[in-house]
């Protein structure tokens, strides 16, 4: 009886402990993207190449690359092909040439993506990047290239560590499409300077982010929804309770050479026609192109 005793306390000590533990969840230390990627990263221009000519805008047009895939069996956003539609528009409307595909092979190239001063992913999804596809894309980035990931670029290429690093996190999952309004946390940045106080995006996708990209040092929030705003909940589909008090919208970073800026939003027909959409995505480029000053507080 004794021996009973003793390990009905102990299960009870066990038990106290258990209860009185954090939740696993808690958000850790933050730490570069050298300690979580093994690349460099930064909010300056010490992560960044310039091995190549970069495109003036002055002696020949500034050169977009908008790639769409998604891999087969996968569902399309219903707005991806109007997306890019929108883009082009947008992108020719200010002088710029563009290139628009679906096709992986058109990533495969290292030669073949030099000449582009923006790679911008609208859309993308699950396996969109062959292997050979993800190496010419690293040779572009490390060689001071600009890249720009939109809304479910978060959804791609889950198995690449370097490519988790170039997003700086990625989609768990996503509360109800609902309105939400915007918090500008870096009012000084290209991509952002125009959102008035109370922006509000309406039947957007506000994504539950894994990991979040606020965990890494040398990466700049740029834009955050105020959950507090957002009527319809934050659970997302795989129970995802989101983020806090807010989730993270866009943000910057160079890394591994080149400049990155990104974006979770864009997932309806409606946010294309939304002039402050098309203002903060037009920004975005502008920026890691070099035409405009990248990644500002």
């Amino acid at each position: 009886m004794t021996k009973l005793f003793a390990r009905l306390a102990g299960a009870a000590t066990v038990m106290t402990a258990l209860t009185t533990m954090p939740a696993l969840a808690q958000q850790p230390e933050q730490y570069t993207t050298f300690e979580k990627y093994g690349f460099c990263g930064s909010i300056d221009d010490s992560c960044y190449n310039s091995w190549y000519d970069r495109t003036s805008g002055e002696e020949e047009p500034w050169k977009v690359f908008i790639y769409s895939h998604v891999a087969t069996g996968v569902n399309p956003h219903d707005n991806r092909d109007a997306g890019v539609e929108a883009l082009t528009e947008l992108l020719e409307g200010q002088g710029y040439e563009v290139t628009t595909s679906q096709d992986p092979a058109d990533l495969e190239s290292g030669f073949g993506l030099r000449p582009y001063d923006a790679i911008v992913f609208f859309n993308t999804g699950r396996d969109a990047v062959t292997s050979l596809g993800m190496m010419a894309l690293r040779i572009y980035v490390e060689g001071g290239g600009g890249f720009v990931g939109i809304h479910n670029a978060f959804g791609t290429n889950f198995n690449s560590t370097w490519f988790e690093g170039l997003l700086g996190a990625q989609l768990y999952d996503h509360g109800p499409r609902q309105a939400g309004t915007v918090i500008v946390e870096s009012e000084n940045d290209v991509s952002v300077a125009h959102l008035a106080e109370g922006t509000q995006f309406s039947d957007e996708e506000f994504y539950n982010l894994n990991p979040d990209p606020r965990w890494l040092s040398d990466v700049r929030i740029l834009l955050s929804v105020d959950n507090a705003t957002r009527e319809q909940g934050l659970d997302g589909y795989y129970g995802n309770p989101g983020m806090g008090d807010t989730n993270p919208v866009s943000w910057c970073h160079y890394y591994d050479g080149g400049r990155a800026w990104l974006t979770t939003l864009g997932h309806s027909f409606e946010i294309l026609e939304d002039e402050n959409w098309r203002q903060h995505v037009l920004g975005g480029i502008d920026s890691v192109m070099g035409k405009e000053p990248f990644c500002q507080e």
